[in-house]
């Protein structure tokens, strides 16, 4: 019988540069580490990594335990918290993913009303693309995440729900040259460096597009996914700020941008919901969702 600890010892060591890394993220000492994979390996009469020098290399074998390893783990998980919903006890814990403009657009809204009324209730968030995200998802360590699904579309896996989108605007800071202009002459305006952030790949690709049309083209000429770098700069310089008009209306209730009407001929932020089929939700991970999904549509 495989014993789980050595798989997640398994994992602990594939996943770290060094097996003293490895021992420090699951709080063992290092000779212990590598004595519970040298155990390992004798139960299973197969290697599982290869010794070079003080470095410790997978296996074809390895590589293959530590992908089912990942899984069966994944699988436990899920078993222990359905358990606990059976028990009637929930997790008291609910672990969410969001993408920037998830992070500062829908969601502060959707905790605001949550999170007063369930005090006993530990919601942890975890910022990130959507690519960045995935992983801890289909892993199990996350129980939603609210992104754009662009990248997640046709995974068999998942579950994607979508919810409102938000046009992309221009926004300036109040006594910017051009925050009189209704429609400013795009020449003019090219003369200003354009910033923003990157959801997706499609604003890659039109960031790219743009950047090879003519004349008075918007072409960012900076891309932060962190928007408080981008509003301080766009408070500071004379920056035209890019950005979803539910995230970026934000700062300007708080005064420190503008949203100027200049129309913007790029691709919208398109948030969803995405979760792994078939999983078992605490009732407060359940709760939260069903929220989300009220608030975002």
């Amino acid at each position: 019988m495989i014993d789980l600890r050595h798989v997640r010892h398994l994992i602990s060591v594939a996943s770290h540069r060094t097996v003293q890394e490895a021992a420090d993220a699951i709080h063992l000492t290092q000779p212990a580490l590598t004595k519970s994979i040298a155990r390992f390996e004798e139960e299973l009469g197969i290697e599982l990594f290869e010794r070079r020098g003080r470095r410790l290399v997978l296996t074809e074998f390895g590589e293959r335990l530590v992908e089912r390893g990942e899984d069966l783990l994944r699988h436990v998980r899920e078993l222990e918290e359905e358990v606990a919903l059976w028990k009637d006890a929930g997790t008291g814990e609910v672990a969410i993913g969001a993408d920037p403009a998830a992070e500062l657009g829908l969601l502060p809204r959707v905790l605001e009303s949550f999170v007063p009324a369930h005090l006993g209730v530990q919601v942890t968030v975890e910022s990130g693309h959507t690519g960045a995200l995935l992983p801890a998802l289909l892993g199990g360590e996350l129980h939603f995440i609210v992104a754009d699904a662009e990248i997640a579309q046709g995974h068999d896996a998942l579950e994607i729900r979508p919810l409102a989108s938000a046009p992309l605007v221009a926004a300036l800071r109040p006594a910017h040259p051009l925050a009189s202009e209704t429609l400013p002459d795009p020449a003019v305006a090219k003369t200003f460096p354009f910033i923003g952030a990157s959801t997706a790949p499609r604003f890659e690709r039109w960031t790219a597009e743009q950047a090879r049309e003519p004349g008075g083209a918007v072409a960012p000429s900076l891309v932060c996914d962190d928007y408080e770098v981008l509003i301080r700069l766009a408070e500071t310089s004379d920056a035209i700020l890019l950005g979803p008009r539910n995230v970026l209306a934000y700062y300007e209730r708080a005064g420190r941008i503008r949203i100027v009407p200049w129309p913007i001929d790029g691709p919208d932020t398109q948030p969803s919901l995405i979760r792994s089929k078939g999983r078992v939700l605490s009732p407060a991970a359940a709760e939260l969702m069903e929220l989300v999904e009220r608030e975002g549509s």
